[in-house]
């Protein structure tokens, strides 16, 4: 069990990298800095210190608007930890606010869109709740095609996710047609 706490932290720090290196910043700065440090701290499963040090510089970034990356990062970060820490009400409420805020700072078509779409249709399909959850995955695999292409293996995951998802709303039809495209592309070499 301690393997899949450090598989999903792993996970969590593998997306703050990418969502800082996304921010830009060449320099080390005050943000690169306290960003650093909240991540020590969730690697180190310190969550409720990282949670409270993303609500202390939270204010400061809320005043540069809605358009800045770092706004969106850290209400999506919040909604990590709360999902890690087993808050899944917390979790949906903080992806459903990051959504907007990562649509105005960097677009509604930009791959960091399908993270907190992914995530809330896995809360909705845990929640027993797959006619909610489907089409948030299906938003979440367009963006992710759009990025990589449809032929990408990276696509196997969300693929895999949407397929349970059509089976269990009876979408058979569609079910299959994505049990396909997962065939395909387990089978083509990375």
């Amino acid at each position: 069990m301690k393997w899949v706490k450090q598989a999903m932290l792993s996970g969590l720090h593998a997306i703050a990298l990418a969502w800082l290196c996304f921010s830009g910043c060449s320099e080390s700065s005050e943000w690169d800095q306290q960003w650093e440090t909240i991540q020590h701290n969730i690697r180190a499963g310190n969550l409720s210190q990282a949670h409270i040090q993303l609500e202390n510089i939270l204010p400061s970034i809320r005043e540069n608007g809605p358009s800045d990356t770092r706004y969106a990062q850290i209400i999506y970060q919040l909604g990590e930890i709360a999902r890690l820490e087993g808050n899944t009400t917390q979790a949906e409420s903080y992806y459903w606010k990051a959504l907007p805020l990562i649509a105005k700072s960097l677009g509604s078509e930009h791959l960091h869109m399908a993270d907190p779409l992914t995530e809330l249709a896995t809360i909705y399909q845990q929640k027993g709740q797959p006619k909610i959850a489907a089409p948030l995955l299906k938003r979440a695999l367009a963006i992710r095609e759009k990025t990589w292409g449809t032929s990408n293996r990276q696509l196997l995951p969300t693929l895999k996710h949407y397929h349970v998802l059509l089976m269990l709303i009876d979408n058979h039809e569609e079910a299959v047609q994505i049990l396909t495209r997962i065939s395909h592309l387990e089978q083509t070499s990375f």
